[in-house]
């Protein structure tokens, strides 16, 4: 952020996007000469939002003479003049020592606080299934047809999986399948059961005899999805519903509780974010050029 903003300038800018944050319309100079500290007349505030519009910090809508922050003007209220509230770590650390809690129920609790605390959409997305490491897997007989897997992992998420499966495989079998992988597998990733399935089971093929075709066919079905495994958590959704902007933009509104809603959406564009190491935030345009 090379621009250079002088006092007034910021004071005038900073009042423009968080009043326009606040309502959603455009603000005008007599707002600012009235709520701010420069004592200056509507005329002169003008002249500042001239100032700042040849910057390319706010731009004038069709419809008002009042002026809106541009991309350029939000990024630089957010990397300059943005001021943070602390937030108490004591009920995050609360929530932590709550060994009660696996790791899915906690994520939950920590992803609604979370939202609670912002008035914003705030969401958590479970490691896909074979990144994580095994404590035990089960097969649960559903009907002639289909069976439950469930999946215990070392982080204390279950995943659970109906497969459909031959008639032919009895109970006892399920049995001897997951004693073989919990005996094999356990604390080891999923990755290297995926891996054993698909490609090294066939050195084991005649010590494991009859097991051998209906392991493949089980094991295989667990991970014949590449988005199996992943879960999104969301909470507050309510709180878009609250901004200002989508109260008159039903069509926008619709648009991202859409996306918030389909999990293969969410996965595209959070897959696509993963790569940064640190927190990074998209402005406008930015956004699309992010995913």
């Amino acid at each position: 952020m090379d621009q250079f903003l002088n006092e007034r300038e910021q004071i005038v800018l900073k009042m423009i996007v968080e009043e326009y944050i606040r309502t959603s319309e455009p603000v005008g100079s007599r707002y600012i000469s009235k709520y701010s500290d420069l004592g200056l007349s509507p005329a002169s505030i003008r002249n500042v939002m001239s100032d700042l519009e040849d910057k390319n910090m706010i731009k004038q809508t069709y419809i008002s003479s009042g002026r809106i922050p541009s991309d350029l003007g939000f990024r630089y209220y957010v990397e300059k003049l943005i001021t943070y509230k602390p937030f108490d770590r004591a009920v995050f650390d609360t929530i932590l020592r709550n060994k009660k809690r696996n790791v899915k129920t906690l994520f939950e609790k920590l992803t609604q606080t979370l939202s609670d605390m912002t008035n914003t959409v705030s969401f958590v997305v479970f490691p896909k299934l074979d990144n994580m490491y095994l404590k035990h897997i089960e097969f649960i007989r559903l009907n002639k047809e289909n069976i439950l897997a469930v999946i215990v992992t070392k982080a204390g998420i279950v995943h659970n999986v109906i497969l459909e499966v031959d008639q032919s495989i009895s109970d006892g079998e399920l049995v001897a399948i997951a004693n073989f992988l919990n005996e094999h597998f356990k604390d080891k990733s999923l990755m290297e059961l995926k891996n054993y399935l698909f490609g090294e089971l066939k050195r084991d093929r005649e010590r494991i005899g009859n097991l051998y075709d209906k392991l493949k066919k089980i094991g295989s079905s667990v991970f014949q999805n590449d988005e199996q495994g992943y879960e999104v958590v969301i909470h507050g959704l309510n709180h878009i519903v609250d901004q200002p902007e989508f109260k008159r933009d039903v069509d926008n509104l619709k648009n991202l509780l859409d996306i918030f809603e389909s999990k293969q959406k969410m996965l595209q564009i959070l897959n696509k974010l993963s790569s940064q190491n640190s927190v990074k935030i998209f402005i406008g345009s930015e956004i699309g050029e992010a995913i």
